[in-house]
């Protein structure tokens, strides 16, 4: 007994050191370093941060290539940009990141480690990036100074916010934690807007080509207007070019002028032919992976027309089939759902567990005690992760199958769970959710009461038979003998109960049969009464003596 309890303290303390080393862990993370993963207006921040490389995207090319430096509205959102990127360069210093190590991976919360990491990374572009360019083309433009070369290199140098992009697709993860994005329409809508990015960009370096040769030379835009065209007109002429370049239409009424376009035409041609070529690629993949679940659907639905005409099946049946496959198409939901289930981590899987099939599983009453069990445990602060994992190895046991309407089954050492339809229970109707065969853990069949179902509409149903249960309890029978205990006291109780109500029912039985035998003598000897009454005594007597042989002498 001192062993006993020695072994129960020693358990409660590793327990309560395991939820103390936790805390402990957090603990240590400095206040001011933040960890993205965590914290809402992290993700906020980046939301904002995402928009404003949206302004540098659409901005800074048109501000560059089309506009002339001048303090307005655009320079004061500019410079509004330049100081939340500023902010977030300093934030960086505190923010925490993901660190892949033998146990896993885990946050990296050391500000020296953080600083480190972030000046030999991204600290170079961001602070290129914040360079106060506009101030200094507006300080810088006089009406003298419009023509220096130097100018006209500061004027360019304000692309180098364009670096910032190169972040994006940070910002794009980091918003995809709390968002839920339809990644194949998602995908088609990002390459879309690629597309028309890259047009945008190159249509405003192509424009740009305007203030890098003389006025006086031949340029692209006379071609299209003999006066000095406004920049809303340039810019779209450029986007037109630029457009039909990309997508290889090539109408030809633009064309460069003079060497400088050239080469700038060059370039927008052979970039333009690899990000087609990327475009029509990425989009087509994801057009087909759209369209996977359709086309294996459609060959399905072709092999069994062609199996069903070389067997020569009848027509009703033929119907049924088809009429079963096409309600059979769902199931793909689930399968796919069981599919991800198995790469997700092992505590993952038992919360992913835990909360799909809590719904159904509650309804089972030892179920439902270990659940509660499970809650109590971890209110109490004790390490709960086997009971967990256990729950989700029972899930994973569960069993899709389908009926077709107008089909009959039963149920022998079977725990049933309807997913979808309408069935009919022993006569009673019953919807989605239902859940049938909890006895299925008895040994004793004779035990069991039979539930004869009948699918009203196509259904679908999660089974779960006693020896893939029982198997669970007996490899989880060290890290959580609770569930086989309250089993085994389930299974107890049930055998009890209709044990009792099995040996009633058989005395009522004999009970009926003695009576009924008790009847029929009685009947018996009224009958031998009333034949006695209507014979002669002679014929009485011979008659007694025939039913009585040696009873009467």
């Amino acid at each position: 007994m001192r062993s006993a309890s020695g072994l129960n303290d020693a358990q409660t303390h590793f327990r309560v050191v395991r939820a103390t080393k936790t805390s402990h862990v957090l603990q240590q993370k400095p206040w001011y370093v933040i960890n993205p993963d965590q914290s809402k207006a992290a993700s906020r921040w980046q939301i904002l941060v995402a928009f404003c490389l949206l302004f540098v995207a659409l901005a800074t090319p048109v501000q560059v290539a089309l506009l002339e430096p001048e303090v307005d509205w655009l320079f004061f959102v500019g410079l509004g940009v330049d100081v939340v990127f500023m902010i977030d360069l300093i934030l960086q210093f505190f923010m925490a990141y993901p660190v892949t190590t033998a146990q896993g991976i885990t946050w990296e919360v050391r500000s020296a480690k953080i600083r480190e990491r972030y000046l030999k990374s991204w600290f170079p572009l961001d602070i290129l990036s914040i360079m106060p360019f506009d101030v200094l083309t507006v300080a810088l433009e006089a009406q003298e100074l419009r023509e220096l070369a130097v100018l006209k290199v500061i004027r360019a140098l304000r692309l180098v916010k364009l670096l910032r992009l190169m972040k994006t697709s940070r910002s794009l993860q980091a918003m995809e934690v709390p968002l839920s994005i339809p990644y194949q329409q998602f995908a088609l809508i990002r390459f879309v807007l690629i597309l028309g990015f890259v047009c945008h960009g190159l249509a405003c370096l192509w424009a740009l080509t305007l203030t890098l040769e003389d006025s006086n030379s031949p340029r692209w835009i006379d071609l299209l207007a003999h006066d000095e065209p406004s920049s809303v007109q340039i810019y779209l002429a450029a986007f037109y070019f630029c457009s039909y370049t990309i997508t290889s239409v090539g109408y030809g009424d633009i064309s460069p002028q003079n060497n400088v376009e050239r080469v700038f035409c060059i370039g927008i041609l052979l970039f333009s032919g690899l990000a087609w070529a990327y475009i029509i690629g990425e989009v087509g993949a994801i057009v087909t992976d759209m369209t996977s679940e359709g086309q294996d659907f459609r060959r399905t639905m072709h092999h069994l027309n062609q199996m069903m005409k070389r067997q020569g099946l009848a027509h009703d049946l033929q119907c049924r089939l088809r009429r079963y496959f096409l309600q059979n198409r769902h199931q793909m939901v689930t399968l796919e759902r069981q599919a991800l289930m198995t790469k997700m981590s092992p505590q993952l899987q038992s919360a992913f567990c835990i909360a799909v099939n809590y719904r159904w599983l509650q309804k089972v009453t030892f179920l439902r005690k270990f659940f509660f069990y499970i809650r109590q445990q971890a209110q109490s602060g004790s390490y709960v992760a086997p009971y967990e994992a256990c729950m989700a190895d029972i899930a994973k046991c569960l069993k899709l199958g389908a009926f077709a309407q107008q089909e009959t089954f039963d149920n022998v050492q079977v725990l049933y769970i309807l997913s979808k339809g309408l069935v009919v229970l022993n006569s009673k109707l019953r919807s989605e959710g239902e859940v049938w065969g909890e006895d299925f853990v008895l040994e004793d069949t004779t035990l069991i009461r039979p539930v004869a179902g009948y699918a009203m509409t196509y259904i679908e149903v999660l089974s779960l038979t006693r020896e893939d249960f029982m198997g669970v309890i007996e490899r989880r029978r060290f890290s959580c003998p609770q569930l086989q205990r309250m089993v085994r006291r389930y299974c107890v109780r049930i055998a009890v109960y209709r044990g009792i109500l099995a040996e009633a029912q058989r005395l009522k039985q004999i009970q009926i049969k003695l009576e009924s035998d008790r009847l029929a003598q009685e009947e018996s000897k009224d009958g031998l009464r009333n034949l006695a009454s209507k014979m002669s005594p002679e014929e009485t007597f011979s008659l007694m003596k025939m039913a009585l042989p040696g009873s009467i002498d």
